[in-house]
């Protein structure tokens, strides 16, 4: 054996130097198996190779010449050194002994153990007790590199079982020799490369029985080894069968090994948080779930009995779907809906359905509002309608948007899912949208209307409720001392409900103060009107020839127009488009703004996106990119323009529905009246005094000398003969067009009193219980602040470790995002599995750590202890 330098081993045994009692040297070489008998005999003829201080003699200890051999040793060449090579095995046994000439010789003798078997065990640091396993092997550990694989796997091989696990572990290049690993490797080569290319390799090294018996020992399993299908069932259904309720799995017995169900759930644990085969993983289970029927068995299934289990990906569908089916049917299970969502957000496979996780929790927040309005829209004063909306009634705007946004998501993401709950999503859309259509904006919006409609017709706008028009005095012109340069951006079509997410955002990614206001957009609430009235001005005026508006005789249509306004009032003020400042670098953007007192920046995503007809159901992906640029805008205004006070407000807002418009949603010019007449979607101006009931007469003597009267639809009516959108619009007096929100950030001086800091939602252990007596157990999480303001939501990675810090369960996630103030909803319990094969005195201390995800530091440890009559284990022998 080339690669076994058993020459080199026997000029190392011979030129030691001799101990002071030594006058020579008698080495026996053990060669039961006759590997090195050629070699010997070449050494006897040409030498070993080296300078030897005294003679050596080669002599074979045969049957029949150990008597004169003795003589010789002894008598013979009393002063030679000796290599005697000998096909017996050391052995003073009584039946050793017997007919052994040189056994008293061999005593006092060096012993050189140079069998193949016996310099295998020494080149792979294994123990005389795996000497018939290795043997065994000899052809698999005749390649060098083998070897290295081999010991880096298995540093210490003790026992037969361990050189069985250790070259079954190199074969299929597991990445160790843990059986979670032979296992996640094994399936992943049966799925990768077919059971001939996997056996065959088996089959080539003798390994084929020492991979059968792992199987059987360690996960139960006896079936054909070459079948993937029914290996991965044995697995993942004993996995599965920890946290599925037995009737559930009634019919699959003869697929689960009960003794060996939680060492196979770890298993599948430790291969879920393994990325590079986690996709394999899912496939198998695909092909396991299609084979037995599975998701037909949990079609009926009640959602508690699945919450816990994420084996097999139907479960999350299962979930859903039945969630889903019950809100689109009316059943009040909004908080179970987003009581689960939060569970299994945890859990595993959720990001391939997150999308209908967003779906059913929208429609739960839906359909909860629904549910905790039951009176309707109540109110006798027009502000009282508008503290209602922004502090409450908003969220089903907020929700609706939700849910459109994730079923764009859903009807993306088609693949592997199944009709059943994409039948569930479409159901559970017309119950969404027949709320938000027929219930919520006919009634939200009749109550509003049904207060201001005195005032608007008496002056044009809400009584108590800040206009738009005094913008400019109340917002960029206040506090001009305090903050020497103010920066304004101006959303075209952001609504009150995208700006109070907005506030959010910013709340928890600036060290600034955030405060949230609105007021009520001018009539029309269209782009033209809104951006005059945000500028400063005395008249505003329009041209009924071309549709423009004018501030004190100035246009006001484009950038620099609006830019000449302001620096009437404000010299050195600016006016710039949000895409050129964000496209430069700092410095270009310093040079963009100069040393302006005052910036306004117009940004236009939403209704540049919203106005197009074919773009127009784009328009709430166009409300969450306008967020994410609004922040980003901030950000630069505070950190590279050092701008420390930054509002963002809207010209006006929109209203948006998804479905196709009834006709009696529309109204024709015949049902307006009068000749000298402009009609736009959601409202008409007119040249002459108009009284018509199925319209909102609206004052205009504030535009142009009076000379104009306007009428805006009601509800959410449209014009029908009006060109453009069928399902954007604005223009009209909903509140969603016309209750617009002013944000302001002030940057604090880091030793202000007023600076509040941001701080991460903490969860906290709230389990009174330290004991631990089962090898899958839950511990009880509390999230002791909803997310807000400056608490930030977080992602926690829990694990029990030893004293030493070594891992003994799997790795849980954690999310610490819940919004709610009721503290009993923010409880959540993660569960663990302890790893198999890992003793666990009960004397000795374990520590639950608590780590953040995005930092890796340790948040808190909790001590714990194991108690268990029977600890998980997984050695039950080859």
């Amino acid at each position: 054996m080339a690669d076994l330098d058993a020459i080199q081993l026997i000029q190392d045994a011979l030129t030691q130097p001799l101990s002071d009692d030594e006058i020579r040297r008698v080495v026996f070489w053990h060669d039961v198996a006759g590997s090195f008998e050629e070699d010997f005999d070449r050494l006897g003829e040409n030498g070993i190779g080296c300078e030897l201080v005294r003679p050596l003699t080669f002599a074979k200890a045969e049957v029949g010449s150990q008597f004169e051999l003795k003589r010789e040793v002894l008598r013979g060449k009393p002063s030679d050194d000796f290599l005697v090579y000998t096909r017996k095995p050391r052995d003073f046994s009584e039946g050793g002994l017997e007919g052994n000439w040189l056994a008293d010789i061999e005593l006092t003798a060096e012993h050189f153990q140079a069998d193949k078997a016996s310099m295998l065990l020494g080149d792979i640091n294994a123990s005389n007790a795996a000497r018939d396993a290795v043997a065994q092997f000899e052809k698999f550990f005749g390649a060098a590199d083998r070897r290295t694989a081999y010991l880096r796997r298995m540093p210490e091989t003790n026992t037969p079982v361990d050189v069985a696990i250790g070259v079954v572990s190199v074969i299929l290049k597991a990445p160790t020799a843990k059986m979670e690993d032979i296992a996640r490797a094994y399936l992943c080569a049966l799925h990768d490369s077919g059971p001939d290319s996997v056996l065959a390799d088996f089959e080539r090294f003798g390994a084929l029985s020492a991979l059968s018996s792992i199987l059987k020992k360690r996960l139960g399993y006896e079936d054909d080894l070459s079948s993937e299908i029914k290996l991965a069932e044995h697995l993942l259904l004993s996995a599965a069968s920890c946290t599925l309720p037995e009737e559930l799995l009634s019919g699959y017995d003869a697929h689960i090994a009960k003794p060996y169900a939680r060492f196979c759930m770890s298993i599948v644990r430790d291969w879920m948080g393994d990325q590079a085969s986690c996709e394999t993983l899912y496939e198998i289970a695909r092909a396991v779930e299609t084979e037995l029927s599975i998701p037909e068995r949990l079609t009926d299934a009640k959602v508690s009995a699945l919450i816990d289990t994420d084996v097999f990906p139907c479960v999350n569908e299962a979930v859903l779907t039945s969630l889903m089916s019950s809100l689109a049917d009316g059943s009040d299970r909004s908080s179970e809906a987003l009581s689960t969502r939060q569970k299994r957000k945890d859990l595993k496979w959720y990001k391939r359905v997150e999308s209908y996780y967003d779906l059913l929790a929208a429609a739960a927040d839906s359909e909860g509002f629904y549910r905790d309005h039951p009176q309707g829209f109540h109110a006798t004063k027009p502000a009282d309608v508008w503290k209602a909306y922004t502090t409450d009634w908003c969220a089903m705007d907020s929700a609706y948007r939700g849910f459109c946004t994730a079923l764009d998501a859903c009807l993306l993401n088609t693949e592997d899912t199944p009709d059943s709950l994409r039948d569930a999503a479409e159901r559970l859309a017309e119950r969404v949208e027949n709320v938000y259509v027929n219930w919520f904006l006919p009634n939200v919006n009749g109550c509003w209307i049904n207060c201001a409609e005195p005032d608007w017709a008496e002056c044009g706008f809400a009584k108590g409720i800040e206009i738009q028009r005094d913008f400019f005095q109340r917002h960029p012109s206040h506090d001009t001392k305090e903050y020497k340069h103010t920066l304004v951006i101006i959303a075209d079509g952001m609504r009150y409900e995208v700006g109070r997410e907005l506030s959010r955002r910013l709340e928890q990614e600036t060290k600034s103060t955030v405060s949230l206001d609105s007021f009520q957009s001018s009539f029309p609430s269209v782009t033209e009107f809104g951006m005059a009235a945000l500028l400063p001005h005395g008249e505003i005026s329009y041209s009924w020839d071309d549709g423009q508006v004018f501030v004190d005789g100035k246009p006001t249509r484009t950038t620099p127009e609006r830019e000449a306004i302001l620096q009437a009032k404000v010299a050195g003020a600016r006016a710039v488009l949000s895409e050129n400042l964000r496209a430069g670098n700092r410095a270009a953007r310093k040079e963009l703004v100069g040393d302006a007192p005052l910036v306004y920046v117009y940004q236009d995503k939403i209704d540049s996106t919203g106005e197009k007809p074919k773009l127009e159901h784009e328009v709430f992906r166009a409300c969450g990119d306008t967020v994410d640029e609004l922040v980003a805008l901030c950000k630069i205004a505070i950190n590279d323009l050092k701008i420390n006070r930054v509002i963002v407000t809207a010209d006006h807002g929109f209203i948006y529905t998804r479905g196709p418009l009834k006709e009696q949603d529309k109204v024709s010019k015949a049902d307006v009246g009068g000749n000298d007449v402009q009609l736009h979607r959601r409202h008409i101006l007119s040249r002459e005094n108009i009284d018509n009931l199925m319209f909102v007469k609206m004052d205009l003597r504030d535009i142009h000398g009076g000379e104009y009267y306007g009428l805006a639809l009601r509800e959410c009516i449209r014009m029908k003969s009006a060109s453009g959108n069928k399902n954007y619009a604005h223009g009209g007096v909903s509140l969603q067009e016309v209750c617009v929100p002013v944000i302001e950030l002030r940057n604090r001086n880091v030793k202000s009193k007023a600076r509040v800091e941001q701080e991460k939602a903490m969860m906290s252990l709230v389990s009174t219980k330290r004991r631990i007596t089962s090898s899958m157990f839950h511990v009880d999480l509390f999230q002791k602040e909803p997310v807000s303001g400056k608490v930030l939501p977080a992602e926690y990675e829990l694990c029990l470790t030893d004293g030493s810090g070594n891992p003994v369960t799997d790795v849980q996630k954690t999310h610490a995002d819940m919004t709610t103030t009721d503290e009993r909803a923010r409880v959540s319990r993660p569960m663990f599995t302890l790893k198999a094969g890992v003793d666990y005195p009960p004397g000795e201390r374990y520590y639950l750590v608590c780590r953040d995800k995005e930092t890796d530091g340790i948040v808190w440890k909790e001590e714990f202890t194991i108690d268990m009559a029977f600890t998980p284990t997984i050695d039950f022998g080859l």
